[in-house]
């Protein structure tokens, strides 16, 4: 009998595991399409076929549920980052990966875009999401990534701040970019409205790196 309970036990986890992914699927894709706080856990529940209490065996709450959908995002960035880090041949390599991985995020799949304007409607509101212990935050991640590029003296000291500062804005661009072109732009006259964005290809990401990265040399070169 005992050599039984094991493949149970896996078994019990694997379904565990199906099942957390399936509810975190369905409230995502909610919560994109109607926003954060007009979706509901019987919603939910209803969309994955499951009563009420089965959700809140596996999610105490919706913002708990919101904190397992936004940290598994983070923490497939922050493995890239980890990656990119080891990896990258120095910091403008560092600065176009990062901006390819937003680059392919948002384009991959239209809902993305929808999400993250939803959550940030959700937190104009005077609501918050707040953050749960060890969060991984991708932002702090890659500053942590340049700052340890800073200290092998591969940028100017000091200037790793300054790095981030531009690749969060144009990494908030792509995101918006994205949503313009997937979900604005096709409702409209496409002949009329020119198209908006400025980061489409790897070549762009390229070519953004190395204007960053010779700018912010540039200016501290000059700063001295």
């Amino acid at each position: 009998m005992a050599k039984n309970i094991e493949p149970e036990k896996t078994d019990k986890t694997e379904r565990e595991t199906r099942m957390r992914t399936a509810i975190k699927k369905a409230a995502f894709a909610l919560m994109a399409e109607k926003g954060l706080d007009k979706v509901s856990m019987r919603e939910i529940a209803e969309k994955v076929n499951v009563t009420k209490p089965v959700l809140y065996y596996y999610f105490k709450n919706k913002e708990d549920l919101c904190h397992s959908i936004i940290a598994e995002h983070e923490e497939a960035f922050c493995t890239l980052l980890d990656i990119v880090g080891k990896e990258a041949l120095g910091p403008e390599d560092i600065i176009r990966k990062g901006l390819l991985s937003h680059l392919d995020f948002f384009t991959r799949d239209p809902i993305h875009s929808k999400f993250v304007l939803q959550m940030i409607a959700y937190t104009l509101n005077a609501k918050s999401l707040t953050p749960p212990k060890n969060h991984k935050n991708t932002h702090e991640k890659l500053a942590a990534t340049l700052q340890a590029e800073e200290k092998k003296g591969l940028l100017p000291k000091g200037s790793a701040k300054d790095v981030m500062a531009l690749v969060s804005g144009l990494s908030s661009s792509i995101m918006l970019d994205a949503y313009f072109e997937q979900h604005v732009r096709k409702l409209i006259n496409k002949n009329t409205m020119p198209c908006v964005s400025r980061l489409h290809s790897k070549e762009d990401a390229e070519r953004l790196a190395k204007i960053i990265l010779l700018g912010v040399k540039a200016y501290y070169k000059d700063a001295k």
